[in-house]
């Protein structure tokens, strides 16, 4: 190095050395070769320990790595990228010169901030020679810049976190900055909000709205605040601006902060409505409410007011109870509580109790007083609200009445009780539970003898081995509240119970439960019985159905439906009603269902079971006659739902019947031809009678040949209504002797005029066995009336009745005429007539009865046999 070089570098180490900032060279082997006074201090080493070393580097890091000096010697830009990463940064004066700033925090009692830098040190030919690296404490500034941040950052924060919408705006009313609420209540981020005209984003308008404060602020620099609705807010805002002045005194924009007063509005309106709800409700209300002005000794004064409702229910004016006080309304037996009911009021500010009061009429209501303190301007008050509890009072001592009945009714209920405590594990499965209370019937159910408040492993050991799924629905009902209904068989006692359980409180549960052992032996029973049934079905020749009644499908069919129609079980299954029958009987079936379900639901025993002729279709289409037995089939509201239904083959006994019906009607017309002949040979007997009667002078012997051709002629005749009628052995008994009693007046009245004849009968169906006698007896009693009542000319009445009551029948034949000699014996006499009446009424097991009182009349009572029995 020349002398120049010396020179120079002395005056380099004496500019370096006299500077305040620390400072040291290093060389291009990386050794120190200038360490200044300002270094030695700020780091406590001396010059001549440092130069001619690289200890540099363990003095400012306390470990071997290259400083900013030692990176710039090799030109080692990865280096500067590895140690200091983005706190490293090329400087913007000095070429090929870098500088940075880094935490220290070995250094100094609490670590600093450095500033250092780094630069190339050339001789004159511009080859580099060493580095020069400058450190500057920066702490203090760092501190100040840091504190300046997190005030920044707290007043953002801050700004943010205001509820209230806040923006500053300047004044060409364009935005300058937004806090969180109010970019939320606008729907838009705070950067699109920002060089906005306000009034466009918040109004919605051109230009400043004429209750804008904003343009009042800079007319007179002064805060103002309006009250507005803001549409996309939503809302009632106070808004509230205030100037923002410069240090030169310029007004620059304001501050405007958005309070939601909507609530306080709505609060507003309310407390008016409120207010006029009040004045409504006091002149309105169902209850007595009136206001006393509070005494110094703390019972109630004077009333000061009393709504209509307390006016007319204790008969007094309005007038009147201003003058009065509470204790001028309460019952003389009630008044001593009035001083602790007013105590209370004093303590608590309110008071709920319940008193008598008395009208002025002298009725005693009971009342529930319900009383509040207030201030008035100043004063005291108390307000009472009283309510009538005269209904309530009945209803308290029913319910008392009540809960006596419930609980005798649960003392003997039939059904177990018991209240119980479910007990968890820590893993919340339920291990036990605790009888709280139990009714008689659970005892009786169970067995079981003072058993509240044990457990129940104790009271039945081994139930939780032998019945852990009780446990587990105990357990679900106490911790979800959700009923359920079981029915267990309970291992420990051998029964079936049928349990319902629900949670009146968690982990509590409620158990009602019955023994159904009898009903669950009855069900397998039916079931092993619908078992029989079903192979009986399944069996029977009989085919066994089931119709659903709105769709006329069948829902169920016996197999032997294939040996009736040729159908399997399954085509059967897919036809319908209509499918199935001929067209007559669908059509017959249709018609008549309807009234048969009417029939049903009124209860007619007729409707239960009803047996009916169809005809169904084959499969080879033919036609099988069947007999159809069937039932209604309801559900549990007893709506008709389908129909059960047995149909048998009758082919054959419709054959059988086909040929009886055809017997039956030659015996008939057989019958018939016979009634016809026997009539006409009693007639053909009557007509000798009559032709040998002309050769008979002898009038004795002329009335025997009369009988006798009149009794022919009483038999021809029912033989001749059998002959006409329907029926071949029974006639209309009244319409006979009409015919019969007219024929013999014909018969032996030459003169009709004489004697009248009066005919009362009803129409009565009577068996020809029957028939004949009685027509005789008839014959003989009316033939007798016309030839001996009347002697000579004398006149008068025959009266022949016939009527029924119940099993009983009444034949009577009277007249009015001269009677019967008064020593005759009717029933001893030698009368062929009479011999024939008394006979042929024991023949039909009659009552013959004579009443002589006014002529002759007989009765006979009988009932009609039952013959071929």
């Amino acid at each position: 190095m020349g002398q120049r070089d010396i020179k120079g570098a002395e005056l380099i180490g004496a500019i370096i050395d006299s500077s305040p900032i620390p400072q040291f060279i290093i060389n291009l082997d990386h050794k120190v070769i200038f360490w200044n006074k300002a270094l030695e201090k700020y780091t406590g080493i001396s010059s001549s320990e440092i130069l001619g070393t690289d200890k540099h580097r363990t003095v400012l890091y306390h470990e071997d790595r290259p400083v900013m000096a030692d990176l710039l010697v090799d030109h080692d830009l990865e280096g500067f990228h590895k140690w200091y990463g983005n706190k490293c940064r090329k400087s913007p004066y000095v070429q090929n010169a870098f500088e940075a700033d880094d935490f220290f925090p070995d250094v100094g009692e609490n670590g600093i901030w450095l500033y250092f830098t780094a630069a190339e040190i050339k001789d004159d030919e511009g080859n580099i020679i060493g580095v020069l690296e400058t450190l500057e404490d920066i702490t203090q500034r760092k501190n100040m810049e840091l504190k300046l941040k997190h005030s920044e950052d707290e007043w953002k924060l801050t700004f943010d976190a205001l509820t209230d919408p806040i923006a500053i705006i300047d004044v060409d009313h364009n935005i300058k900055k937004v806090n969180k609420a109010m970019a939320n209540g606008l729907n838009l981020e705070s950067r699109d909000l920002i060089g906005v005209k306000c009034y466009s984003v918040v109004h919605g308008t051109s230009k400043p709205p004429s209750f804008c404060p904003h343009v009042r602020l800079i007319n007179d620099q002064r805060p103002h605040t309006s009250e507005f609705f803001i549409d996309l807010l939503h809302g009632d805002y106070s808004v509230s601006v205030s100037p923002i002045i410069d240090d030169d005194g310029h007004l620059r924009g304001s501050i405007h902060v958005a309070h939601d007063v909507t609530k306080r509005r709505q609060m507003e309106i309310a407390l008016k409505d409120s207010e006029e709800k009040f004045r409504e409700v006091f002149n309105n209300a169902n209850d007595m409410i009136s206001l006393n002005l509070m005494k110094e000794d703390g019972l109630p004064g004077k009333f000061m007011e009393v709504n209509q409702v307390g006016q007319e229910r204790l008969g007094y004016s309005r007038d009147e109870f201003l003058r009065m006080s509470p204790a001028d309304i309460v019952a003389p037996d009630f008044r001593d509580k009035m001083p602790e009911n007013a105590k209370n009021l004093k303590e608590h500010g309110y008071a709920n109790f319940e008193i008598t009061h008395v009208t002025k009429d002298g009725r005693r209501i009971p009342v529930e007083i319900n009383n509040h303190l207030f201030y008035l301007q100043g004063r005291q008050v108390a307000i009472a609200v009283t309510r009538d509890i005269t209904e309530r009072k009945k209803v308290e001592n029913a319910l008392v009445e009540s809960e006596k009945k419930y609980r005798t009714l649960f003392e003997n209920m039939l059904e177990g009780f018991a209240y119980c405590k479910m007990l968890f594990d820590k893993e919340g499965n339920p291990i036990d539970w605790i009888y709280i209370d139990v009714n008689s019937a659970f005892y009786k159910l169970t067995g079981l003898e003072n058993i509240e408040g044990k457990k129940v492993t104790k009271a039945i050991p081994g139930i939780i081995e032998a019945q852990p799924e009780l446990f587990e629905i105990y357990g679900r009902v106490a911790m979800t509240g959700l009923p359920e209904t079981i029915e267990i068989y309970f291992k420990p006692l051998k029964i079936w119970l049928n349990i319902s359980v629900f949670s009146p409180a968690r982990d509590y549960f409620v158990a009602v439960f019955e023994n159904i052992t009898q009903r669950k032996n009855a069900e397998m029973a039916l079931k092993e019985s619908e078992e029989k049934y079903r192979l009986i079905s399944e069996n029977s020749g009989d085919v066994i159905w089931i119709m659903d009644i709105g769709s006329q499908k069948f829902t169920y069919v016996s197999p032997s439906v294939y040996k009736l129609r040729g159908y399997t079980v399954e085509e059967v299954l897919n036809q319908s009603m209509e499918n199935v029958l001929t067209p007559e009987s669908y059509q017959s079936i249709t018609e008549n269902l309807p009234g048969a379900i009417q029939a049903f639901l009124l209860g007619e025993d007729s409707a239960i079971l009803q047996t009916n002729r169809v005809d169904q279709t084959c499969k080879d289409g033919s036609i099988v006659h069947t007999e159809v037995v069937t039932s209604l089939l309801t559900d549990e509201d007893k709506n008709v739902m389908g129909i059960l239904g047995v149909s048998r083959d009758i082919t054959k006994r419709v054959e059988m019947e086909e040929e009886l019906k055809k017997s039956l009607h030659e015996k008939e017309m057989l019958l018939k031809e016979i009634h016809h002949r026997v009539k006409n040979n009693l007639m053909i007997i009557s007509s000798l009678l009559n032709l040998q009667s002309r050769y008979i002078k002898d009038k004795e012997a002329l009335s025997i040949f009369k009988e006798s051709q009149s009794r022919a002629n009483s038999m021809a005749l029912i033989h001749e209504r059998l002959y006409r009628s329907t029926d071949l052995k029974r006639i209309n008994f009244g319409d006979y002797i009409q015919k019969l009693s007219n024929d013999l007046f014909r018969t032996y009245m030459a003169d009709t005029g004489r004697i009248k004849l009066n005919v009362n009968v009803e129409d009565v169906m009577m068996d020809i066995n029957t028939s004949i006698p009685l027509g005789l007896i008839l014959n003989e009693l009316v033939s007798n009336a016309l030839k001996h009542a009347f002697p000579g000319d004398s006149g008068g009445e025959i009266n022949i009745g016939f009527s029924s009551s119940g099993d009983d029948y009444q034949l009577t034949v009277g007249d009015n005429g001269i009677g019967l000699p008064a020593d005759l014996d009717y029933k001893n006499t030698d009368s062929l007539g009479m011999q024939l009446v008394n006979n042929l009424t024991s023949q039909i097991d009659g009552n013959l009865e004579l009443d002589s009182t006014n002529g002759t009349k007989f009765s006979i009572v009988f009932k009609e046999r039952k013959y071929g029995k």
